[in-house]
């Protein structure tokens, strides 16, 4: 037993030092080299089964509590340090001011050496902790299933709007600098099922309304990007929200007057082919129930109804 003690007294050092790698405030920062998030995750890896070989040798308890008396640190520091290290390394560089290039770095890194699973597992467990996920959200370029990592974003920006009250004005700030990855982004957080997030995808839902409502030459891309979305994807959110459909069957009844007229689109608020036009008014009308409430609105806004009738599949 005497001998095992001293065994394990040597790993005291590495230990002490990865630990003292977890207390850096400032770690990592701009100025960390890739080789340095290697080395982290690498000495992690080494800590993970150094704890592991101690556990099969019924060391652990008497490890743990050597470590505690030669640190001066909280027993639930060390708890979360050591509890998951290559988690806890992620943790900091996902909450560091470093550049989003080196967080990615960190992602590849911890690719390299763990799994996917074990990544999607991390995150969805720091999604809640992170505090700066706001680059996180914005900038993730991890090597994971698209679907997940899209959903990782969607359900962090509705953790936002329900926690810090995000209404209207960032949707819309959002919005107004729209790319294909926010609004696909925007129609994950639409979809969300997840009751816990009920008030955020109305809050969202609304603001989205609202922003798509203006009638301007602003509005062009975020349609053009919304009528590009996975078409179950469009058709279910037309489904679920009669109000953003309401929205979308008034813009198609406008683009149509517009192309039944033969004027131009090029200072509309939406711009669309004839032929992109009647793609969209026969994907929705293939629903009987979006067909049904389509034609309502056409017979409301007093247009020819005959011209739309002829359109439908």
């Amino acid at each position: 037993m005497e001998m095992e003690t001293i065994v394990v007294r040597q790993f005291l050092i590495f230990f002490q030092d990865f630990i003292h790698l977890c207390q850096k405030r400032n770690w990592p920062n701009n100025d960390t080299t890739p080789e340095e998030i290697r080395n982290a995750f690498l000495m992690a890896q080494h800590i993970e089964k150094c704890l592991d070989k101690f556990q099969k040798r019924l060391l652990i308890d008497d490890f743990l509590s050597l470590l505690n008396n030669k640190q001066n640190t909280s027993s639930l520091f060390l708890k979360n340090c050591l509890s998951d290290p290559p988690k806890y390394i992620l943790k900091k560089i996902i909450n560091s001011s470093a550049n989003i290039s080196l967080v990615d770095v960190g992602f590849t890194i911890f690719l390299e050496l763990y799994s996917e699973q074990k990544l999607e597992v991390c995150l969805s467990d720091l999604m809640l902790e992170a505090a700066s996920k706001e680059t996180l959200l914005k900038c993730l370029k991890i090597d994971v299933p698209k679907e997940f990592v899209l959903e990782f974003k969607s359900n962090f920006l509705l953790s936002e709007v329900k926690d810090k009250n995000k209404t209207t004005k960032v949707i819309e700030d959002m919005l107004s600098k729209c790319t294909k990855d926010d609004m696909e982004l925007l129609v994950q957080c639409i979809l969300c099922k997840d009751l816990k997030y009920d008030e955020a995808v109305d809050i969202l839902t609304q603001a989205f309304v609202s922003y798509m409502n203006g009638k301007t030459v602003s509005r062009k891309t975020c349609w053009k990007f919304f009528f590009d979305t996975d078409e179950e994807k469009f058709l279910q959110v037309c489904l679920n929200r009669s109000d953003i459909f309401k929205v979308v069957a008034t813009a198609l009844v406008d683009v149509g007057e517009c192309l039944r007229n033969e004027m131009s689109l090029e200072h509309f608020y939406i711009e669309l082919t004839y032929s992109e036009f009647l793609k969209i008014v026969q994907m929705i009308c293939k629903n009987d129930n979006l067909k049904l409430e389509f034609l309502d609105i056409v017979a409301e806004k007093n247009v020819d109804f005959e011209f739309w009738t002829g359109l439908m599949p």
